[in-house]
């Protein structure tokens, strides 16, 4: 035998060897996985639910690419194979490789066999939910009944297994245990879905779901489902109570609102109560979650202290400004965020403390509240060199509560002006560079690099005809400048290939922003939505951004591009100056059309430029130039600005202009109208809806069963000065209605206020003395 015969031989029997080797390793590793689930011993014998399993996952396998009815016959026909015994069901459910394909077969089952499915699974919820593959075909079952209630009628057999498996769960007590095993969590926030109705969805709305957001498609479900969630809530609001009975961080009996897998079922319990219109049950929740005593109580320091100092108690907390009612939220406001929300905001006390300042600025409900935040809030802390964009945000919220509430409006734009240096009518040139880099910035400097304009490539051209060494020298200079000559050249022949021009602008040397911070752009946005008396340096200081480089810059960038959208808004503080931003774009429409992010831009000028029939004529032009490549590429502004028309039908499209002109000049102001008091208006009558309504909840609360019976049996003692405390102010209530103290509402402070400013009337302010000097009896 030849010496590279033996090697050659040799090598096959040494890869043998290993093949034999591995296959004795892996059923080694199959035996003692058999003698886990109790099967058969020993490395040659498979699984006696192996079989199964290969079957199962054949079928799943085979459902791509058959029709809807071949997927629910080839499903039905599997699960009735796999649930001929209950315990065949729970190992395939319990298999690592036998739990996806059951969850997919679930999915596409028939309502019969789907039914009995369901129904094998929620009996042995308990045992089921707490394992780490079957918890998954649990909570897929779930989420699959949830998405079957838009298209059958669930009868009582469909919605009993559900019923049941929720009363195990109060009477047994297994919500604690199951909401702290990181396994079960997710599975009782898929009963929470399912029990709201709630379908599960993919894609960015399953990233919302996961942030603690419902989702926006909700069947309605029976009455029989909604009584159990009635009682399933009330068991977890007890829950919470004991929670502020027992030691509130003791490590023996661990807090649900601090425990990371349980915080998540919280929130979720206070955005469903909130949506499903149980607002007694959410009133009871919100205010155990801060240790109130009653739903109008004050809020326990101790308590919520320790929820700001954990991520997941935060969390929480963020849940409760978000879903709690006014009175909650102004003795919250009151007593506990008002002094502490500069430290909030600049994450002084705690890292968690910016998100939840921006949770109070979006539940403020008054303009009273808001002023005394506002003059809590360190504007220059929260906008300096070493600020973050967690703190950028607190800022950004309190602008658009200002916004919301119509009120301070000069308060809170003069902070942000004042943290920047901008409130001298000397510094006005660099507002808009200060405002988008969040620093004392040049507008100079928002430009990255040197940008040649139109005229200084038309010089350069020409230099370059009459020097031709100096062209061959520049031309060694790399690829990039190769580049800027080509895009030079072409220019010479505009009138025969217009289009290749405006394709290579970007490319010929489109100028770029440096480097800005997220919240800038997103402050000038909301800035611009403010009245134009109150942020001057913005109008003042728009003139020294009308240049072709920074407009192009600005248009081309996605954050900026929406800030010249809001500047262009026919709420836009900048009012008709926005016709002299329109008409410094001429020229770069060519540029902007074809762009996927300028195109924005170009729609918006289109739009300000109505009115205007010559602008709109230089806009057409340049547009109709790169027709071609504007329907290529953005055929949304071609169809926006209707250049089909001007282009077929010219004639009748100027008298269309010069008539919308003649419109637009006579009745404006009546077509435009108040946009932002509006929009402000309509926040403000929802919000004041909710909690209206909350309040209804919590005088009614008495009359349910289920909310009775969270309340304690025996009212608390009181002391003696509050008794004379309240009796007075009874006595004031019932001579005076008109003044309340004894109310704990938004009106009592902003009276308040009146008092102390000294803006009240005469006769509430003889009131006033007249209770203070009063006796008690």
């Amino acid at each position: 035998m030849a010496r590279w015969q033996h090697n050659t031989h040799h090598g096959r029997h040494t890869r043998k060897s290993f093949a034999q080797r591995k296959a004795k390793r892996k059923g080694s590793a199959d035996s003692v996985k058999t003698s886990q689930s109790g099967g058969a011993f020993g490395g040659e014998k498979r699984r006696p639910i192996a079989d199964l399993v290969d079957y199962v996952r054949s079928c799943s396998k085979a459902l791509d690419g058959l029709s809807k009815t071949e997927e629910n016959l080839l499903s039905s026909r599997a699960l009735e194979e796999a649930t001929a015994a209950p315990d065949r069901l729970f190992s395939i459910a319990s298999d690592q490789r036998g739990s996806k394909p059951l969850e997919k077969l679930i999915k596409k089952a028939t309502p019969e066999v789907f039914s009995l499915i369901f129904k094998m699974l929620l009996e042995a919820f308990g045992d089921l939910a707490t394992n780490q593959y079957a918890s998954h075909v649990l909570e897929t079952a779930l989420r699959s009944w949830a998405d079957r209630l838009g298209n059958d009628k669930p009868s009582l057999h469909h919605c009993q297994p559900l019923v049941t498996a929720c009363s195990r769960l109060n009477d047994e007590a297994l919500w604690p245990s199951l909401a702290i095993n990181p396994c079960s969590a997710h599975v009782l926030r898929a009963l929470l879905m399912a029990l709201g109705g709630y379908a599960h969805e993919e894609g960015k709305e399953k990233l919302a779901a996961r942030a603690g957001l419902l989702p926006q498609t909700k069947h309605p479900i029976p009455s029989e489902i909604a009584e159990c969630r009635r009682k399933s809530a009330a068991s977890l609001v007890k829950l919470i109570k004991q929670d502020n009975t027992n030691d509130f961080n003791s490590p023996n009996s661990p807090s649900l609102c601090l425990n990371a897998h349980a915080s998540p079922i919280i929130q979720l319990l206070l955005r469903l109560l909130r949506d499903c219109g149980d607002r007694a049950l959410l009133s009871e929740a919100c205010a155990a979650v801060v240790g109130a005593k009653a739903v109008n109580g004050s809020p326990s320091v101790e308590r919520c202290d320790a929820l700001m100092a954990s991520a997941a108690g935060s969390r929480v907390l963020e849940a409760v400004l978000e879903t709690a009612g006014a009175e909650l939220f102004a003795e919250l406001f009151s007593r506990y965020f008002r002094s502490r929300l500069c430290d909030l905001a600049t994450a002084t006390s705690t890292e968690f403390g910016p998100f939840i300042a921006q949770k109070v600025a979006d539940a403020l409900r008054e303009g009273p509240q808001l002023q005394l935040a506002l003059n809590e809030l360190d504007f220059v802390a929260c906008l300096g060199s070493g600020s973050q964009n967690a703190q950028h945000m607190v800022v950004l919220k309190f602008l658009e509560a200002s916004l919301r509430l119509r009120a301070a409006l000069k308060q809170a734009a003069g902070g942000v002006f004042r943290a920047l240096a901008l409130h001298a009518s000397s510094e006005y040139h660099r507002a808009w560079s200060s405002l988008l880099s969040l620093a004392p910035l040049d507008v100079n400097s928002l430009i990255e690099g040197e940008w040649m304009s139109k005229s200084e490539r038309k010089s350069e051209k020409t230099n370059s005809k009459t020097d031709g060494k100096d062209t061959k020298l520049k031309a060694k200079k790399g690829k990039k400048f190769k580049g800027m000559e080509k895009g030079v050249h072409s220019g010479e022949d505009k009138k025969e290939n217009p289009e290749t021009e405006a394709g290579e602008a970007e490319s010929v040397g489109s100028p770029k922003l440096r480097r800005l911070p997220a919240a800038g752009a997103m402050l000038l946005a909301v800035l611009l939505r403010f009245p134009a008396e109150t942020v001057a340096p913005i109008v003042s200081g728009l003139s020294k951004i009308l240049r072709k480089d920074i407009l192009l810059a600005l248009a081309l960038e996605s954050r900026t591009a929406r800030v010249l959208e809001a500047a262009l808004a026919p709420s836009s503080a900048l009012g008709m100056r926005r016709l002299k931003l329109a008409a410094s774009f001429k020229g770069l429409m060519a540029t902007l059309g074809p762009h996927h992010i300028g195109g924005w831009v170009c729609a918006a000028l289109w739009r300000t430029s109505l009115g205007d029939s010559g602008l709109r004529q230089a806009f057409a032009k340049e547009l109709l130039d790169v027709e071609e490549k504007l329907r290529a590429d953005n055929f949304a502004v071609w169809k926006v600005c209707g250049l089909h028309q001007v282009k077929v039908h010219t004639a009748e499209w100027m008298q269309q202009q010069k008539k919308a002109g003649k419109v637009q000049a006579l009745f404006g102001d009546l077509i435009e109208g108040d946009t932002e008091s509006a929009r402000a208006a309509k926040m403000r009558k929802v919000r004041a809806a909710e909690d209206e309504a909350l309040a209804k909840a919590a005088t009614e609360a008495m009359e349910d069963p289920t909310v009775a019976a969270l309340l304690p049996c025996e009212p608390m003692e009181e002391s003696p000065a509050l008794a004379t405390i309240e009796v007075s102010q009874s006595k004031s209530k019932a001579t005076f209605p008109a003044f309340n103290i004894a109310d704990s509402g938004d009106q009592s402070l902003q009276e308040t206020l009146q008092l102390i400013k000294g803006k009240a009337s005469r006769k509430k302010r003889k009131r006033a003395r007249e209770i203070a000097e009063e006796e008690p009896e």
